[in-house]
């Protein structure tokens, strides 16, 4: 281990890989900790491969991307090449595998969005990475983040590369972990951006599942799964995985380059996508977790509706009716105040110009006593020009001097009659107090009482009314939003059943019916898309078919060949 490389004071190997070895170093100019990769022995000595890992140590320095290990430094020491980076903390996906076995479906939509959006970015800029695998990306401590590491073999595409630079680089583009290669790479074919994405969609599969998604023992039992066989179904292994999550990874992994995603831009859209549904399709089943089926969800919302409607309707019309009786109490109270003081005015004024020992009320207090024959009075005084009470219905009150309004409230000032609430709270009367007047002289007053208990009852009695009639509504309302929903459910369910066969890849039946509504449209709908999809799939299964016997003769042959 060498003691110093360039300016870096090297303090410990941390780790290595097929063509160097990485160690902890110390930059002291600017007093930082960072790694530092060295060349090893035996490729030190070939100049081509340290030219190249130089040469492709500078294009991978040239990108720039929170997801993408920083590098610092690119040079050549005493015969050491190196590649002075940042020192990362995490731990590699293949530690973290080994110790959780598989990770939430969460965690591989995050890391998987992070792996693609960084290979986009170094895409973009013309240098594919070869050797995506979980050894090369790091985990960070918070568990969140991610870098890749070691574009230590990839190649940039420059435009000024001789042809026979150009041959070699063909020559070796058969570079990488052969478990995570794709099949372009394990045919030795020339690769793109898109060879980048079947490795991450291998990386995130094994993330997934736990097992790796080729795990044969030999170099070439790899290249021929990677190149003919596809891995056992995610569901195998995670049956909770999102489907969305699934199809994404399987796409990643396609055999043929152009069934994969056309870039990492493309691959980061679809992952953001199923990210936001996946947040979607959780609340909707906490909500559905609290909810009650639809039929009665339904039910009760028309019941609220309905509910709320009769009773702003049936408050309006109550205080509309009140409003209205209480109105024509008024009126009643007011005429019998008119009557009573036109009746007893004359008499008042000729009191008035006698004498007080003189004055004769008894003509007025046999009026009042046949005035309060009437249930609705409750009380009725008159009072002279003094102020006096002279003829009570309440004995109490006669020779007392007569009470004003005090503290009562005003409902109406109308005509020379003051209209106020008379009494404690809940037994309140309707009072009526108007002038005696004759002659345009006022000799007097007159104060009438009137219970006000039977307009009260009339309007408890229209309140009661209304309620009954309004539950009954809103009985007939919850019945009738029941039955209309559990009669729609009906053709719902059996349309849900048909397209989860279908998503079963079950396309051999078709929905019979005899409706001429919507639905029936729907399954119609449904039948002619069942048919189209087996017709196309027929060709295609048969091609299929085609492909694995041949490939199965092939591997006959040559085992005899072998033989």
């Amino acid at each position: 281990m060498p003691e110093r490389v360039g300016r870096y004071e090297i303090r410990e190997r941390i780790g290595q890989g097929a063509m160097a070895e990485v160690f902890r170093a110390f930059d002291p100019e600017i007093g930082r900790d960072l790694a530092v990769k060295v060349l090893k022995g035996e490729f030190r000595e070939n100049a081509q491969y340290a030219a190249r890992f130089l040469r492709e140590a500078k294009a991978a320095g040239a990108l720039s991307h929170p997801n993408i290990v920083t590098i610092y430094d690119v040079g050549q020491d005493g015969g050491y090449p190196y590649i002075a980076m940042e020192l990362l903390e995490g731990e590699p996906l293949d530690a973290v595998l080994e110790r959780y076995g598989r990770l939430p479906a969460d965690d591989v939509l995050s890391i998987g969005l992070q792996l693609v959006d960084a290979l986009s970015y170094a895409h973009g800029l013309g240098v594919v990475h070869r050797d995506i695998k979980p050894s090369n990306i790091v985990l960070a401590p918070d568990g969140r983040g991610v870098k890749i590491l070691d574009f230590g073999i990839a190649r940039v595409a420059e435009a000024h590369v001789d042809e026979a630079e150009t041959l070699r680089t063909q020559a070796g583009q058969v570079l990488g972990t052969p478990r995570y290669m794709s099949p372009e790479q394990a045919l030795g074919q020339e690769i793109d951006g898109r060879s980048d994405l079947f490795s991450t969609g291998t990386v995130l599969y094994e993330l997934l599942t736990g097992r790796r998604a080729f795990d044969g023992s030999s170099a070439a039992t790899l290249a021929l799964q990677i190149t003919q066989q596809d891995p056992p179904p995610i569901a195998d292994f995670a049956p909770d995985a999102p489907r969305g999550l699934q199809f994404i990874i399987g796409k990643l992994m396609a055999k043929r380059p152009d069934r994969r995603f056309a870039d990492g831009a493309q691959a980061a859209e679809a992952f953001r996508r199923e990210q936001g549904a996946l947040a979607a399709a959780r609340g909707e089943a906490r909500a559905t977790k609290r909810r009650l089926p639809l039929q009665v969800r339904l039910s009760v919302l028309m019941a609220v509706i309905t509910g709320a409607v009769l009773l702003a309707g049936s408050t309006l019309v109550v205080q509309r009716q009140y409003q209205a009786m209480e109105q024509m109490a008024l009126t009643s109270g007011t005429a019998v105040a008119a009557f009573v003081a036109s009746n007893v005015a004359l008499q008042a004024a000729d009191n008035a110009s006698l004498p007080p020992a003189e004055r004769d009320w008894l003509p007025v207090e046999a009026f009042v006593k046949s005035a309060v024959a009437d249930p609705n009075i409750k009380r009725l005084s008159v009072v002279d020009a003094e102020g006096v009470v002279r003829a009570s219905s309440d004995p109490a009150l006669l020779g007392r001097p007569h009470q004003g309004f005090g503290a009562e409230p005003v409902l109406q000032s109308r005509d020379g009659t003051t209209v106020t609430l008379a009494g404690a709270e809940g037994a309140q009367d309707l009072r009526f107090v108007r002038p005696i007047t004759y002659a345009g002289r006022d000799f007097g007053l007159v104060d009438v009482r009137l219970s006000k208990a039977d307009l009260d009852a009339a309007a408890r009695l229209s309140r009661m009314l209304l309620l009954a009639l309004g539950l009954i509504i809103v009985g007939t309302v919850i019945g009738t939003s029941y039955a209309v929903v559990r009669a729609l459910a009906r053709p719902v369910q059996r349309l849900k059943g048909a397209l989860d066969r279908a998503a079963d890849g079950d396309f051999d039946f078709r929905l019979s019916h005899n409706r001429s509504d919507e639905f029936g449209e729907l399954f119609d709908s449904f039948n002619r898309l069942a048919a189209t999809v087996e017709a196309r799939l027929e060709p295609a299964a048969q091609a299929r078919a085609a492909e694995l016997e041949a490939a199965v003769a092939e591997d006959r042959t040559v085992m005899m060949v072998k033989a």
